[in-house]
């Protein structure tokens, strides 16, 4: 297969600490362990937690408190300085950061919290050199609030386990240097695999399966024996975990789905090899909900309002034909399904585009999604929306994209911040709101 497509390259390599946010290096299909990490976890997991569990919004309420991972990075090459600084200076003033990182970055850190007047509202916390933690502060957990106490703790609540080992240990890190307390569910989840609404949690369909495969294979979950169908009983340890005063809706579809593969094509009169459908889930169009789905809030109707990202729409605006794996039709098909349980559902444009190792010779295809961005709904001091660009260096064309992004936001009563290039992250599978988790609203 010959492409006319052009090469585009990142002007520097990528770090490691940039790795792809769906990488495991820990067997999820594993269910024997050793005795000394099965105590841990049971430990864990019958620690008590939250009577009356409220999870915190991925968009209603100010920016009260935010936890960024800040790892270190290859020297000389790549820097998280220019998009941190960055962040730092457009988020609110008032908005607090506990910020996890290596020791021979804390400079580093420094230097863009100091040069961005955010270091008196910044804690830091230093993880060992040894930890492999990555960038996708998102993931390893969700954030519970205990509201049938007065001073309503906060805990970050951990799946039964998660697939990098390194990040695994972020929860009690934090833990140790602030007030939260970390426990662990029984239950298989990813941060960026749920969204939070006023009165919803939305969650990627692939995980209740996955928490199913667990009742199936481990001991850890009683199930009574009154219980007719376990998927409203993983639908309630769901709602028993998260929220009790939400609703829990599955995102998806029953379209079958194209699993990440290789092929071969032709550039420049050289054999090179191509990566297609990175990141698809089983029943999901990309792995995390949080790359193609964003949280609008309320129309004047009362209909709450969802972004879901269309590639369709994107070639429309660049003037160019839809190729196959860009899986159109399942991102409709997801719309489609959102709008019919009564949301009021707006497509917005998440083209997908391409990277080049030309060392390797391998092209890589993902989408450069505005949809995985920041949110603050706020009815006192008004909605603003903090979103990822695209059209920069190699990837210039991609400018009327980020217009057209801004323009739906803003006719939605959203005050725009437009972030810089976060091409190194789309590449690896997330973007501005996996860097985060919102620990505080």
């Amino acid at each position: 297969m010959a492409t006319n497509n052009p090469i585009r390259k990142n002007p520097l390599p990528l770090p490691a600490t940039l790795a792809r946010r769906n990488q495991s290096d820990v067997d999820l299909g594993a269910t024997s362990r050793s005795a000394s990490v099965q105590t841990t976890l049971l430990a864990k997991i019958t620690k008590p937690g939250p009577r009356e569990p409220k999870i915190v919004s991925t968009a209603h309420g100010t920016l009260k408190h935010i936890l960024f991972c800040y790892p270190a990075y290859a020297s000389g090459e790549f820097s998280y300085k220019q998009v941190y600084e960055d962040l730092f200076r457009k988020l609110p003033k008032t908005t607090r950061f506990t910020i996890l990182t290596h020791p021979s970055v804390i400079n580093d850190l420094l230097e863009a919290l100091n040069s961005t007047n955010a270091s008196e509202r910044s804690t830091i916390v230093e993880a060992p050199d040894f930890l492999n933690f990555l960038v996708w502060a998102e993931d390893p957990y969700v954030v519970v609030q205990d509201i049938s106490t007065a001073e309503g703790t906060s805990f970050l609540v951990e799946p039964h386990v998660f697939s990098r080992s390194g990040d695994a240990a972020i929860a009690e890190l934090v833990a140790e240097a602030t007030h939260l307390q970390s426990i662990q569910s029984p239950l298989y989840f990813q941060g960026g695999n749920v969204l939070i609404g006023d009165d919803s949690v939305f969650i990627g369909t692939d995980y209740p399966e996955e928490t199913k495969k667990l009742i199936e294979e481990a001991e850890n979950i009683v199930v009574p024996e009154d219980v007719q169908n376990i998927d409203e009983f993983v639908k309630h340890l769901y709602i028993k975990t998260f929220d009790s005063n939400r609703k829990l809706i599955y995102v998806g579809t029953e379209l079958p789905v194209p699993q990440p593969q290789t092929r071969p094509i032709t550039i420049d009169g050289e054999e090179w090899t191509e990566e297609i459908y990175t990141g698809t889930g089983e029943k999901q169009p990309i792995f995390h909900i949080d790359m193609f789905i964003s949280l609008a809030g309320r129309s004047p109707s009362g209909k709450y309002r969802l972004l879901v990202g269309s590639p369709t729409y994107a070639d429309k605006i660049l003037g160019q034909e839809s190729v196959d794996h860009a899986l159109g039709e399942i991102f409709d098909d997801v719309a489609n399904t959102l709008q019919n349980l009564g949301f009021e559902v707006i497509r917005n444009p998440m083209p997908l585009t391409y990277v080049d190792l030309p060392d390797i010779k391998v092209r890589t295809w993902y989408f450069a999604t505005a949809n995985n961005c920041l949110i603050e709904i706020a009815p006192n001091s008004g909605n603003s929306v903090w979103l990822p660009t695209y059209g920069h260096g190699d990837w210039a064309d991609l400018v009327p994209i980020d217009a057209e992004n801004k323009r739906i936001w803003e006719e939605l009563g959203f005050k725009v911040y437009e972030l810089t290039d976060f091409h190194p992250f789309a590449q690896n599978l997330g973007s501005v709101h996996c860097i985060k988790k919102y620990l505080e609203r």
